[in-house]
């Protein structure tokens, strides 16, 4: 075979590849690219590590491996948030003391007053919205980050999906003692119900993220039983620790009053 011949021959073995790279990466752009910037190194690395999972082909199973791309990029958003919540409690209370002291001395009316605090929520909203764009930026850029991006977009593709948690659970025996003790009346008349609602919904996003991390470490949950071990067992079980020490307490203070 001649160099000419050879070299047409590569071509025509890399182009049926690089046909459908553009179309995932065209796909992309259509779906997500208002929401994720990413450079097509970045698209690279997700479709390489997702091909050898595509049973048909990537036109066959793009909508699945969108789909797979946006959990992954939900539970990004999760994350940012979190650790956005987690420093701005560590500011709280600066802020509120330095809120308190401007409003010190002031003399404005209160349609005043009031409009400015609805400008000033506007403006705080659309800092925080700028701040997690650029958070998720960030966390996109860092090589460590993004492989575990990619590494839970490659799990979650092959995984079921996350709603089956909300399914799994009502059925899960653990999970029905636990709700049993959390709005039974002993409970709710040391606590409220306000506290049981709150727990319980932290344990429901508990299973949630549990999820999410197990995905980006390269956990694949195939199956209803490997949710039920490695996702609502462990979490469960922290969490009956925690509100057993919290009942545990409430009843020794009660019996040393």
């Amino acid at each position: 075979m001649i160099m000419k011949d050879k070299l047409l021959s590569n071509v025509k073995a890399v182009k049926p590849e690089n046909n459908t790279f553009e179309a995932f990466k065209k796909r992309f752009s259509t779906i997500m690219g208002d929401q994720l910037d990413m450079t097509e190194a970045q698209l690279r690395q997700i479709y390489d590590g997702m091909s050898p999972y595509i049973d048909t082909s990537i036109y066959a199973e793009m909508e699945d491996v969108l789909a797979a791309i946006r959990n992954a990029y939900h539970a990004l958003v999760n994350w940012v948030s979190e650790e956005t919540a987690k420093s701005s409690e560590k500011h709280g209370d600066q802020s509120d003391k330095l809120a308190n002291v401007g409003t010190l001395g002031s003399h404005k009316s209160f349609s005043k007053h009031k409009q400015s605090n609805h400008s000033d929520a506007e403006e705080q909203r659309s800092k925080g919205e700028s701040y997690e764009h650029d958070a998720i930026q960030r966390y996109m850029n860092d090589e460590k980050s993004f492989n575990w991006f990619v590494t839970h977009v490659v799990t979650n593709y092959q995984s079921l999906p996350k709603q089956r948690i909300d399914v799994l659970v009502f059925k899960h025996e653990g999970y029905q003692h636990l709700e049993l003790t959390l709005f039974g009346e002993s409970f709710i008349q040391q606590h409220g119900f306000r506290k049981a609602y709150h727990l319980h919904n932290k344990l429901m996003k508990a299973f949630h993220t549990t999820f999410d991390d197990l995905l980006a470490k390269g956990t694949v949950l195939t199956s209803d039983q490997a949710i039920q071990e490695h996702v609502l067992a462990p979490v469960l079980k922290r969490f009956e620790a925690k509100i057993a020490v919290k009942v545990g307490d409430d009843d020794e203070q009660a019996e040393s009053l």
